[in-house]
């Protein structure tokens, strides 16, 4: 079974799926394999899976591990393709997640955090001691919060893309392989430009249609290497990892500063607080969206921004996020 879900995998690459589409279809596969080898103690054979495995899948998901509809639809969607394919193949007569109906979601938009929290961690940056960190963690931020990038376009950047002068920023291959050329907030390009010229070209921009011109854009430091040499190209786990540490400090100096203030602040604080803790690339584009919808952008001029292929999925940030929806709540009273 295994071998069968590396085939299926291949595939999907070959066909242009993406980095961490094949991730997470790699997890899901496995993750069943896993289940369906423990509850029947046997070897996985697609063959041998039934509608009420699927069923059952869903139902442990659900009700065992506590995973949200969300999730639980979305790895259902990769095994229902998954079993097309062995189908197609002769590897299955039948696919069992056919007829398998997806769980209800609930209806509230994408979590994302205040301006208030996007500013308590921009502040953060820039106590940052190591120089050569504190530019570059700032020209990453500066593409996740004001030009609302995914974490993976902000890594494939190459020093060609990024253009001060027009003011924008071009990606050539977003989420199915779409490209997109985003204009840059007035926030963002003097942190963009300090790392250009301070950091990544201290010597100038390498000339247009040159070799350099088309190295990544963003350094990472090696650890390993006695005076961490700079290398072009960061991957996303440092990206997540610096953008975690940052928001952990931000909350933890919000709390400190909470005993110092009015008691109605200093929930507030708090509130602030918990959000930074949960604070994602994913979050920094989500909350960009929020913002730009919430002073006065269109449905459309988000699409553009974000990248998405249809307006469907932009009209999820007009939904209320959870954090918004326990907001009101709170705000209610008796």
């Amino acid at each position: 079974m295994h071998d069968t879900i590396t085939n299926y995998l291949t595939t999907r690459a070959e066909a242009g799926a993406a980095p961490l589409t094949i991730k997470a279809d790699r997890s899901a596969l496995h993750g069943f394999a896993r289940w369906w080898e423990t509850t029947q103690r046997r070897p996985l054979d697609p063959a041998l899976v039934v509608a009420r495995d699927a069923a059952a899948w869903q139902r442990h998901r659900q009700v065992e591990d506590g995973k949200n509809a969300r999730t639980i639809n979305g790895a259902a969607r990769t095994l229902k393709n998954f079993f097309i394919w062995a189908q197609a193949r002769g590897m299955v007569t039948e696919n069992p997640f056919e007829g398998l109906k997806p769980l209800a979601e609930q209806e509230t938009g994408p979590r994302a955090i205040p301006p208030a929290a996007v500013d308590a961690l921009l502040r953060t940056v820039v106590q940052e001691q190591d120089t050569r960190l504190r530019l570059r963690d700032q020209a990453a931020l500066a593409l996740l919060v004001y030009a609302g990038l995914r974490v993976q376009e902000v890594c494939d950047l190459q020093i060609r893309d990024l253009d001060i002068p027009g003011l924008s920023v071009a990606v050539r291959r977003g989420k199915g392989g779409r490209s997109r050329r985003v204009p840059l907030h007035r926030d963002a390009v003097p942190l963009l430009k300090a790392y250009l010229m301070r950091l990544r070209c201290p010597d100038g921009v390498p000339a247009i249609g040159s070799e350099a011109e088309r190295a990544r854009l963003l350094l990472n430091f090696d650890p390993t290497i006695p005076g961490r040499p700079a290398r072009p190209g960061v991957d996303q786990r440092t990206i997540q990892r610096r953008l975690k540490h940052y928001a952990l400090s931000a909350a933890a100096r919000l709390r400190a500063d909470m005993p110092h203030v009015a008691l109605d602040r200093a929930g507030e604080l708090d509130d602030l607080a918990r959000q930074l803790e949960r604070a994602t690339p994913h979050t920094l584009r989500h909350s960009l969206a929020r913002r730009m919808l919430t002073n006065g952008a269109d449905l459309a001029e988000v699409k553009r921004v974000l990248g998405h292929s249809r307006i469907t999925t932009t009209q999820m940030y007009t939904e209320p996020s959870e954090d918004e929806v326990r907001g009101a709540i709170g705000r209610a009273g008796v």
